[in-house]
């Protein structure tokens, strides 16, 4: 099979009888690596046959991880690109045609780093490429996710949920049984990335990309340490957790000291959702363990380990900026607590917010981020996003730097 013009420097497309036994016959862990794959083809007719090849398995499998593999590696099939602005050279990211004489030179160091410190990997290589090159984005952070969809049957967790659920108004129109299909059925997306995923995005990009890992902290302490050993073996830089949907409060787990304490001896960065999460997690009172103050102990006790923030504790479709000023306070008491601004970026158009930020985390500790791709559904682009930091009022110029860029160079040792 040929692959499309616009991928340069890539190894030759496998065969489709190779492509589809390692769709069915790959570990868990890898679900990114034949689907991206599959957006390189160039002929209609080599994407069809593959359709054809692949459509039985899907119907037929009860593998759940490899529906899930199967389902994405269809979508880039009948969703193939065909940008003419750019070409995507491995190891580069996004060139100008004009550009690609220079592809076989090292990258020259950025002048003015802009970081994106939250980026979930579920588009098109070339596209997210191609945005970060018209954003003016130097480096992004990729996270993965560590979810497991059968924890809510687990008594000790399954419980706690129900009990959080019963105090909300949606108990009395649904039923928590039904309400578990629905927190499996968000649990059970085959867009996230995995942690072996997320390296091998790494690797391919090793100077513009930086991977964080995840880890289940519901799981047990033989299980942390494992999967934290493997996050370090794949020279990943930080751990991703999501409080809410991996059921845990940080204030109550046990394993907390031991993620902390391995990540001071790592030097890599925890970073954890802040605010209420998506689906059905949008009910302020299933989102309750991602509330900014459950880190405090954390914080106090590893003052050595970068915590950031997501969302600055504002997400929240219900209720936007929900936990925003509790994040901040957070930040004015420990020197080690971050915030990033994915899907957050709305709070520096707010002048109240600004002086509160200087007053309590400074600007020292924010960070920019698109959350991307997830604005793309709402027609906002990652180009919109710093300009609106560059454009915005007031901000300095030196917080500009400092937000954009700066500050994530420094945590990650940019540069």
């Amino acid at each position: 099979m040929e692959r499309q013009d616009c991928y340069k420097g890539f190894p030759p497309l496998a065969e489709p009888d190779e492509i589809v036994a390692r769709l069915l016959n790959d570990p868990p862990e890898i679900r990114w690596r034949v689907p991206r794959e599959l957006f390189h083809i160039k002929e209609t007719k080599d994407r069809e046959a593959l359709i054809e090849k692949l459509r039985p398995h899907l119907l037929e499998t009860g593998d759940q991880n490899v529906k899930e593999r199967l389902t994405l590696a269809l979508q880039a099939l009948h969703r193939p690109l065909k940008p003419e602005d750019y070409i995507l050279v491995r190891g580069k990211g996004a060139l100008k045609p004009s550009e690609m004489e220079e592809a076989e030179t090292p990258c020259p160091p950025e002048l003015f780093p802009v970081v994106d410190f939250h980026v979930q990997p579920q588009t098109p290589d070339i596209k997210f490429f191609s945005d970060m090159r018209e954003a003016g984005v130097t480096h992004a952070v990729l996270a993965a996710e560590d979810m497991d969809p059968e924890d809510i049957e687990r008594p000790e967790i399954g419980s706690k949920l129900e009990e959080a659920y019963s105090q909300c108004a949606q108990a009395s129109r649904m039923p928590f049984e039904s309400l578990k299909k629905h927190i499996k059925a968000n649990l059970r997306s085959p867009m996230r990335a995995t942690n072996r995923d997320v390296a091998d995005w790494v690797a391919d990009y090793p100077a513009k990309l930086v991977g964080f890992g995840s880890v289940n902290m519901s799981k047990d302490g033989e299980y942390v340490e494992k999967t934290l050993e493997s996050i370090r073996e794949m020279g990943l830089k930080g751990v991703k957790l999501f409080p809410h949907s991996q059921f845990f409060n940080p204030s109550e787990n046990g394993n907390m000291d031991l993620l902390f304490e391995f990540c001071a001896d790592a030097g890599m960065v925890v970073m954890a959702h802040c605010g209420c999460g998506l689906g059905p997690f949008e009910i302020l009172e299933l989102s309750r363990n991602s509330h900014p103050s459950n880190w405090e102990s954390c914080a106090k006790r590893h003052p050595d380990v970068p915590l950031v923030l997501s969302h600055f504790g504002a997400y929240s479709t219900n209720v936007p900026g929900i936990w925003l000023y509790e994040a901040m306070q957070l930040g004015q008491k420990h020197k080690n607590v971050y915030a990033d601004l994915s899907s957050a970026d709305w709070i520096l158009d707010k002048e109240n917010v600004v002086n509160e930020i200087r007053k309590t985390m400074t600007f020292d500790r924010v960070l920019f981020a698109s959350n991307y791709p997830i604005p793309l559904t709402s027609g906002v682009t990652m180009t919109y996003l710093t300009s609106g930091i560059k454009a915005n009022l007031h901000l300095t110029e030196k917080e500009k730097r400092k937000v954009l860029g700066e500050n994530a160079a420094r945590l990650l040792r940019i540069g």
